[in-house]
């Protein structure tokens, strides 16, 4: 897995940049999740969902979820076959038809005569069977049980994996939503800024000041706008994180939700030395553990596929009875009569399957396969650490980034005030006071944008070292 979770601005500074990245990964996951879903509203109060009450009910709803835990089904199903192959087999034939009558032969004038009546048609039942035991088959059924159970192991953490995959995406979503919605507030915000500077330069206008020109007035304009737009932007992004999130957690329409956090920090969180998030991530990410466990499988594939060409020595319980009304019954054991016996008995066998070469391709093909999943687990263990790497440093670099943007967003409101004093005062100037304005926006957005990525980057490093925090 490769995902980034960066994002970059391409408008001016000006902008609250935060809000364009809320709305295009929202839209990106909404477009693949949205779904419409029944349902009927509820009324009362909205409900405050935590970040993991949010994740426990995507969980609980999603349909690949379901997905997999049918195809745990299957493996269970497939691990029950094998063990039942190694209780006995019942085989049995019965069948119904008509024969010829016949009395039995007469010997007459040494030769035998046949006294049976002519044309006359009866009926015969038979039925044979046959119960086999298995006894010794070179590893035939051990090792394809073997490969059964590590089957069903590997769907198992398949499904800890989709599990880590959608907690994942509901985090993206949830912080997406936070984040917006602070977008929208810190947009509101800075917009009293400028309405407060118009209305002060109104007011000097009419007073005559000679350090405020009507010119000014359209400036504040000029300079708001890209602050509408990105409120605008926010609001949007807004909208679509919180339905997508709703077709997550499959709410009906009507069922509305309040995020818990109203903002997103830079939380305390120490982080621990790489190599301990490393050597976790190479014990505990459930793609890694699902590679061991189909390696595991194939390589009794393999096995079982070499032990198809030896013999398997069984035991049987073989029987045999027919009927026949219209036959007069024959005791000879020289001539059995196959219309009128009745026979059982204990056999022991070995049953032994030859061919040219199907056997051996057959070995050579699972073992390719094993060779694959080999390879498969190696350059896993070489992405992996790169992963991890990747997160962690991407941590601290926005958590740096936070707080020197968090201390610049600070900086610049004080600018303000103090332009804001200064331009009252009749010391300032306008230009200087929309400045103030236009670094507090961009240092603002800026700080929003490197909270979001540095949570974001906290939610990959935890997915790359395969810890589950719900």
């Amino acid at each position: 897995m490769d995902r980034s979770t960066q994002t970059h601005c391409k408008k001016g500074p000006r902008c609250f940049r935060i809000a364009a990245v809320c709305g295009l990964a929202a839209v990106s996951l909404f477009l693949i999740l949205w779904e419409p879903l029944p349902g009927r509203a509820q009324e009362g109060d909205k409900p405050v969902l935590s970040l993991e009450q949010m994740i426990r009910m995507a969980l609980a709803k999603s349909p690949e979820l379901a997905g997999i835990k049918s195809e745990i089904g299957v493996g269970r199903s497939e691990l029950e076959q094998v063990d039942a192959a190694y209780y006995p087999q019942l085989e049995s034939i019965t069948m119904v038809g008509p024969v010829k009558d016949a009395n039995r032969p007469l010997v007459i004038n040494g030769r035998i005569t046949d006294p049976s009546p002519e044309m006359s048609i009866g009926v015969f039942g038979s039925t044979d069977f046959a119960m086999t035991q298995p006894l010794y088959t070179f590893g035939k059924l051990s090792n394809r049980r073997d490969a059964a159970a590590k089957g069903l192991a590997a769907r198992e953490l398949k499904q800890a994996q989709k599990e880590n995959e959608i907690a994942l995406r509901v985090k993206e979503l949830y912080y997406a939503l936070v984040l917006a919605r602070a977008g929208v507030e810190a947009a509101a915000e800075a917009l009293t800024y400028f309405d407060e500077a118009r209305a002060r330069m109104k007011r000097l206008l009419d007073a005559g000041s000679p350090n405020v020109l009507e010119s000014d007035l359209y400036r504040i304009d000029a300079y708001a706008a890209n602050t509408l737009r990105s409120r605008a932007e926010a609001q949007k992004g807004a909208s679509i994180a919180y339905f997508a999130l709703k077709s997550l957690m499959q709410l009906p329409p009507g069922n509305e939700f309040e995020p818990a956090e109203k903002m997103l920090s830079l939380r305390e969180d120490r982080l621990g030395e790489l190599d301990v998030y490393i050597g976790k991530a190479l014990a505990d990410r459930p793609e890694l553990k699902q590679l061991e466990q189909a390696i595991a499988a194939q390589h009794s594939i393999v096995e079982a596929a070499r032990s198809d060409r030896y013999p398997s020595f069984f035991a049987a319980l073989a029987g045999s009875a027919a009927g026949a009304p219209g036959r007069e019954t024959f005791h000879n054991p020289y001539f059995p009569d196959q219309y009128n016996h009745a026979y059982i008995g204990m056999v022991g066998g070995l049953q032994w399957h030859f061919d040219f070469g199907i056997a051996k391709a057959k070995i050579e093909k699972e073992k390719a396969e094993y060779e694959r999943l080999l390879h498969a687990k190696g350059t896993g263990r070489l992405n992996i650490p790169i992963e991890v790497v990747k997160y962690y440093e991407e941590v601290r670099e926005w958590r740096v980034a936070g707080e020197a943007y968090g201390n610049a967003a600070a900086a610049s409101r004080k600018w303000i005030v103090a332009a804001l004093s200064n331009f009252d005062m009749g010391i300032g100037t306008a230009d200087d006071m929309l400045r103030g304005m236009e670094k507090y926006g961009e240092n603002r957005g800026k700080y929003l944008e490197a909270v979001f990525s540095y949570n974001m980057s906290l939610a990959m490093l935890e997915y790359a070292t395969g810890v589950r925090s719900w």
